[in-house]
């Protein structure tokens, strides 16, 4: 008899050679908390179909997104059974996929912007608002950012890494390692902050190390400043989306610009998500036009 659980600690063992250490610890997580609790005792040859539908339809605190990602661990796991010859075929394969329908976004509009940078008293976080609003760089990005990656002459900035309570890595996908340009807008906040001290990365804290992660950004400035703006709360990574949606809804830039911009492999999200947003909002429509002249 082979138990399941063999396989599914088999696979977190090769994972370690091939996951970046953020993606591991998720992965982790859902074979302790998701996976080996239903599976791990049972013999892995007589898991049926029927057997991982009755699991995944038992889980009703997450949604269908939680779920995609909960199936294709456990389908990398029956894979390596079946790459060992133990099992003939893997179940999840004939399972089929919760439907996934990307959340609507709701992006900051300009008077929002406004009031929540002028709102700031902390140095630090203005900095950092001022870059997620500028460039719609992703918050590790951003903590990641040293004085090196900034190109006064050219007004480019550099995104190389990414920084989270693991430590330092590459950005999240190939493709977001880019360029940025530095606009006018952002180009004083970016001098100021490269003056304020000689360590190699931008953000430091008062102990004179990088950030680990943003927690404290959002937990002690983010959330009472929309608090107290009366502005309905929306996480901090919506100051992407709002960047996103104003480059595109000025015609700053191309779709395809705007995926380069924010560091997607192909333009799919940016119509999937921002160019649909766009399209479907109809409060600024020009009801005069003459369609047939």
């Amino acid at each position: 008899m082979t138990k399941f659980s063999h396989y599914s600690s088999l696979y977190l063992d090769f994972k370690k050679h091939e996951l970046k250490n953020s993606t591991l610890d998720k992965y982790t997580n859902i074979v302790k908390n998701r996976v080996d609790p239903f599976f791990g005792d049972k013999n892995i040859v007589d898991i049926k179909v029927s057997d991982v539908k009755k699991w995944l339809y038992s889980i009703d605190d997450v949604g269908s997104k939680s779920k995609r990602h909960y199936l294709g661990v456990l389908s990398g796991i029956f894979q390596e059974a079946l790459f060992d010859e133990v099992i003939q075929r893997n179940p999840v394969k004939l399972v089929r996929l919760p439907k996934y329908n990307k959340p609507d976004i709701k992006p900051f509009n300009a008077d929002e912007v406004k009031m929540i940078m002028n709102n700031v008293k902390d140095n630090n976080y203005k900095y950092y608002l001022a870059i997620a609003f500028y460039t719609g760089m992703r918050s590790g990005e951003i903590i990641g950012l040293k004085k090196e990656d900034i190109d006064f002459k050219n007004k480019v900035l550099y995104v190389k890494r990414s920084r989270n309570r693991f430590g330092e890595s590459t950005p999240k996908t190939r493709g977001s390692i880019r360029e940025i340009p530095i606009i006018q807008l952002l180009e004083p906040y970016i001098k100021e902050l490269f003056d304020l001290h000689d360590n190699e990365y931008l953000f430091i804290t008062q102990y004179k190390k990088p950030y680990r992660d943003t927690n404290v950004f959002t937990n002690k400035y983010w959330i009472p400043s929309l608090d107290k703006l009366q502005i309905d709360y929306r996480r901090p990574y919506n100051t992407r989306h709002t960047y996103a949606t104003n480059m595109l809804y000025n015609s700053l830039v191309s779709p395809v610009q705007l995926a380069q911009l924010l560091g997607h492999a192909n333009t799919q999200m940016v119509y999937d998500v921002y160019v649909s947003y766009i399209d479907s909002n109809y409060k600024d429509f020009d009801r005069s036009i003459s369609i047939y002249k």
